[in-house]
């Protein structure tokens, strides 16, 4: 969630997502083969549709947008991204206010499923964001942890292999990107690493504020630092 802002620091931000896609999608597809069939299908019929419908419009929408708004957009999502988080706690309990070990998942409609989608589509479309969007539909519903990974993974790998062609049809990919990817391929597995070394020397909570500071740092810095 942090590397999309960190990177457009640097480079042009329509450079950054076509660069990340591929990235993002190698590891959905690792990851799908850990979790086959152990997603919830009711969450995915909702989710996948508004999804598509998400990529639709922020496509349209990205066709339009120079490198300079498209940078400012993914600072604002990048902020409103670890607000979110942050606040996810509160929210959550909010939706289910009696919550406790014994009451029953949260039961949203179908058109919430849609809607959530469709935000989650737009993020993902725009910055490779769509995880908060997500998690607050999952979480409420209580699937149980190896469920609710299956289903954010399997959900992720549809909505990136779905943004693959509109990245085409927008003109984002280019050789030097696929190639630059191929090179960067290696170094997924490295942040991995990285990641499970730093997290076991932090606790889950403050290492997840730490990099939502960082996040919501580095949003605000391309709100309005260009």
């Amino acid at each position: 969630m942090i590397v999309v802002p960190l990177f457009t620091q640097f480079r042009p931000a329509r450079n950054v997502v076509a660069l990340m896609l591929p990235l993002l999608f190698s590891t959905d597809v690792i990851s799908l083969g850990h979790y086959w069939k152990q997603w919830d299908r009711k969450s995915i019929r909702r989710l996948i549709p508004g999804a598509i419908i998400g990529i639709v419009l922020a496509s349209l929408i990205l066709n339009d947008l120079s490198n300079e708004h498209l940078k400012k957009i993914i600072g604002g999502i990048a902020c409103l991204f670890a607000v979110l988080e942050f606040l996810r706690g509160k929210i959550t309990k909010r939706l289910n206010p009696n919550e406790t070990d014994e009451t029953p998942a949260l039961e949203f409609k179908a058109w919430h499923g849609v809607l959530l989608g469709t935000l989650g589509g737009i993020f993902s479309t725009l910055a490779h964001m769509a995880g908060p969007v997500i998690i607050m539909y999952l979480l409420p519903q209580r699937l149980g942890n190896r469920t609710f990974v299956a289903t954010t993974t399997l959900l992720y790998f549809f909505i990136n292999m779905a943004k693959i062609p509109a990245y085409f049809h927008l003109g984002l990919f280019s050789w030097d990107i696929i190639i630059e990817a191929l090179a960067l391929l290696p170094f997924v597995g490295i942040g991995v690493q990285v990641g499970v070394f730093l997290n076991s020397r932090f606790s889950e909570r403050n290492f997840s504020r730490i990099v939502l500071i960082v996040l919501f740092a580095t949003g605000i810095h391309l709100l309005f630092f260009p």
